[in-house]
């Protein structure tokens, strides 16, 4: 489950519960789907677990009048946009922190690593004295660390 989504709560809008509601008085209190489409109707929401539960449900369980009566293609239609929009907000969120120079943030918090240099890239010595800077030891020095690394 995505940690970013999982306190979300999505307002199903007064068309999809008209549709529930005729649907609802088609069913009987024992027939499948009428506890879902009955606390769809009084809640009016649906959280992020119960949105990824049904749209599974609609796509792959649910056939013929079942599929009618707890809203079909539109509710379908209304969890989809829900979702991917909600997914790709988090998204775009995080690729705009990473261009912007955040390291990691597509990583969870226990994976990340938190040495001062994440990338493990060896950075370039500087020379700090005089005489290193006349002889340009910094620079032979990374000139015999890369002749290393190609033999």
């Amino acid at each position: 489950m995505n940690s970013d989504l999982k306190n979300d709560v999505y307002v199903i809008p007064d068309s999809l519960i008209d549709l529930l509601k005729v649907g609802l008085s088609k069913l009987q209190s024992g027939d499948k789907g009428y506890t879902r489409c009955s606390n769809m109707v009084n809640d009016g929401k649906l959280t992020y677990p119960q949105a990824k539960k049904f749209k599974h449900e609609l796509e792959n369980d649910l056939e013929g009048d079942e599929y009618e009566v707890v809203g079909g293609d539109n509710m379908l239609d209304f969890i989809n946009d829900s979702l991917d929009g909600r997914r790709n907000s988090v998204h775009s969120s995080k690729k705009i922190r990473q261009n912007a120079g955040e390291e990691n943030v597509f990583k969870k918090t226990h994976t990340k690593d938190r040495s001062k240099n994440p990338t493990k890239v060896r950075k370039i010595k500087v020379a700090k004295n005089s005489d290193d800077i006349l002889n340009n030891r910094a620079v032979y020095e990374e000139i015999n660390r890369i002749k290393q690394l190609l033999k």
